[in-house]
């Protein structure tokens, strides 16, 4: 007998497992014990439960998402910063989402657009579910993974119909006070018949002043995002299934480009237009004929990420005889579109052979960056009448991998081992060709019926990334460097315990995490034009999470730290990495006070800690705490009623994230403060 990957399967009395849980692919590993009778009882990790449990759409919808941030906060081991939408960036482990995977319904996130914008452009009120790996021990997850995965699934028909309807419709309406965030989003989804379903989501909504505890309303930060998706599903039988899905993200306004910095710098000036844009277009494909050595899925995408920027005169600068920067006259600047685009797929077969799960396959895809312009005039100065060139053609990627990985139990072992082969070519603008063969490996031994014993090892292979699309000149003056693919290590090792019965819950787990990796020859695309290999780099942290549920009560709370240091290539120093040495505490709970009452609270506290720069001076950041609060209503009277209402910040505390900007260097002139107290109220109704 054969089952989804989504659940386990007793094949006999030896209770072999033909098929691992779908937690391999989002957590660190899978727990399973075994009860006096003999059967296998199976939970998962702690850090899987806390995924399923804070970010799926229902908890998405009660606590009023929003942006990136609300999807990751309660993560262990990440971090997302910047106080406005379109400035958020992520970290996990100790370095940015730069090198890790992103996928968006199985679409790569390819390229960054601007160093001071974030780059996981996603709209919570389109999301089903976010899965994330932390570590780099799967060949499963594509190639160019260092710190981990995050994998976006959106809405089907089926998650938003109820009961037996063939046809629906929902309109919500949100406010939240700290963003002055006014916001509506309206659904329509049917299954015309058994075999074609339909959905389409539209989101608007507008941000005015940000509020800073203690600091000027921020006013150079307001912007519009308006968002998207259309999904088709088709299922011809019983064996196939077909999804076309389009998604559309747009973030823009007049406003200070560099959304990343303090708002307060840029407070008199006047903005001209600039939005962050992403389409995206994903056809899948699943083909299961109930034959254990077929089950196959097919996943091709394009990718499309964007900025746009109006005209605008600005001043030309140049350097002095001192080196000093002096303007040199004034230049009209035509409109801009800087463009990243991602096309590929991934094409994957699962067969179970006697005790072995078998997961094998291809994937690849090509990214490409230029600047769509025209010419600009410039108007003054000793140039003035000549035409200043804005468009070029930038860099190309195209990659592409082979990849195996075996699952199977053996006795109280589980081992999971896979190879990776991974081939990376530079055009465009750039040129060589890097590849390597990258063994991956999960062990877990069962040392008790309650104790899971696990161990991990993953080699990290990652090619140049494109720099990023704002810094595109004139290709003709860009000397490459000798450009080295980023390599190393990644180790694991820890535990999960069960104490569901030591504690009488319904489910309990307390999971712990030890690792380190190295990354020899890191780059960052970063203003990083002749894709030079800057530092190499190794990190070193702890994870604890624990779960506990007990009928309708669910409580999560985890610690991560991770510290680290990076040799500069070029001089040989040696110095802190900036991004660690943080220690980060969550916790909460969420309670079901009645049948139509949900209650939720959140809290995160990050210790104070300092570190030595690469000028070998000591900077320090203070710790804080934030609570947020939250409560959802789907009334009895009326079940397609419902309302949320919330809290962040509950004690409008003045704070930074360690990892934001102006805060991780020290300088407060340029720390961009997080928002204070958010007052959330939304209105949904279903027809």
């Amino acid at each position: 007998m054969r089952v989804s990957n989504m659940t386990y399967n007793e094949t006999d009395n030896n209770m072999k497992l033909k098929v691992l849980p779908s937690a391999i692919a989002i957590a660190l590993t899978s727990f399973s014990a075994f009860s006096d009778d003999g059967s296998m009882v199976v939970t998962a990790t702690a850090l899987d439960q806390l995924v399923q449990t804070e970010i799926n759409a229902t908890t998405l919808e009660q606590k009023q998402a929003s942006d990136i941030k609300d999807i990751l906060n309660t993560m262990p081991s990440v971090t997302v910063d910047g106080n406005a939408r379109y400035s958020r960036k992520v970290f996990i482990r100790g370095m940015e989402d730069k090198f890790a995977v992103v996928t968006i319904d199985g679409a790569r996130q390819e390229g960054q657009l601007f160093h001071h914008s974030g780059d996981q452009t996603i709209d919570p009120s389109l999301l089903k579910v976010a899965k994330i790996e932390l570590g780099a021990n799967s060949a499963l997850n594509g190639s160019g993974v260092v710190n981990g995965s995050f994998s976006y699934e959106t809405k089907d028909p089926d998650d938003l119909l109820q009961g037996d309807d063939k046809f629906g419709a929902r309109i919500k309406t949100s406010y939240q006070s700290a963003y002055e965030r006014k916001g509506v989003d309206v659904a329509v989804y049917t299954k015309l018949n058994d075999k074609l379903q339909f959905m389409a989501i539209a989101n608007y909504s507008e941000d005015g002043d940000l509020h800073i505890p203690n600091k000027d309303d921020v006013s150079s930060k307001q912007g519009e995002l308006k968002s998207g998706l259309a999904k088709v599903v088709f299922i011809p039988n019983n064996s196939n299934e077909f999804k076309l899905m389009i998604n559309h993200y747009s973030d823009g306004g007049k406003r200070q480009l560099s959304g990343e910095k303090n708002g307060a710098l840029y407070a008199d000036k006047e903005h001209n237009y600039n939005s962050i844009n992403r389409d995206t277009v994903t056809l899948q494909h699943a083909y299961n004929p109930d034959n254990d050595l077929v089950n196959l899925k097919s996943n091709l995408y394009y990718n499309r990420q964007y900025m746009k920027r109006d005209p605008l005169t600005d001043s030309i600068w140049k350097k002095d005889a001192n080196g000093k920067w002096i303007k040199d006259g004034q230049v009209s600047i035509p409109n801009r579109e800087y463009n990243v685009t991602t096309i590929g797929g991934d094409i994957r077969n699962v067969s179970w052979v006697s005790d072995h799960e078998l997961t094998y396959g291809v994937d690849g895809y090509t990214a490409k960056q230029w600047i769509d312009a025209e010419n600009g005039e410039i108007l003054s100065g000793p140039q003035k009448g000549e035409t200043k060139k804005y468009g070029f053609d930038g860099g190309k990627i195209t990659a592409y991998g082979l990849y195996i990985q075996d699952s199977f139990e053996i006795n109280d072992f589980r081992l999971t081992s896979g190879l990776r082969y991974d081939i990376h070519q530079l055009g465009g603008m750039y040129s060589g060709t890097l590849d390597q063969l990258s063994p991956k490996f999960k062990g877990e031994y069962q040392a008790t019926n309650d104790l899971r014993l696990r161990v991990g090892y993953g080699r990290l292979f990652k090619g140049a990334s494109l720099p990023e699309a704002l810094m595109i000149g004139d290709p003709s003056k860009v000397t490459q460097g000798d450009t080295k693919a980023m390599t190393g290590n990644n180790y694991e090792t820890g535990f999960d315990y069960d104490l569901s019965n030591l504690l009488g819950a319904d489910n309990s787990i307390i999971g712990f995490t030890a690792y380190k990796y190295n990354l020899d020859n890191q780059m960052h695309p970063t203003k990083n034009t002749s894709l030079t290999n800057k530092n190499d780099a190794e990190v070193w942290g702890i994870e604890t999470v624990f779960t506990y549920k007990l009928e309708d009560l669910s409580i999560y709370a985890n610690h991560s730290y991770s510290d680290g240091d990076q040799k500069n290539l070029k001089d040989n120093t040696t110095s802190d990495m900036n991004k660690t040495g943080i220690h980060n505490i969550k916790a909460g709970f969420n309670y079901g006070l009645s049948e139509e009452i949900v209650l939720g609270w959140d809290s995160r506290f990050v210790l104070g800690n300092e570190y030595t720069d690469e000028e070998n001076e000591k900077i320090s950041r203070p710790g804080f705490g934030v609570h947020n609060m939250w409560a959802a209503y789907n009334p009895t009277f009326a079940k397609d009623l419902t309302i949320n209402l919330g809290v962040d910040n509950l004690f409008n505390k003045q704070y930074a994230e360690h990892t934001g900007f102006g805060i991780s260097w020290g300088s407060d002139k340029y720390t961009s403060y997080e928002v204070g107290r958010n007052f959330k109220a939304s209105l949904a109704y279903a027809f």
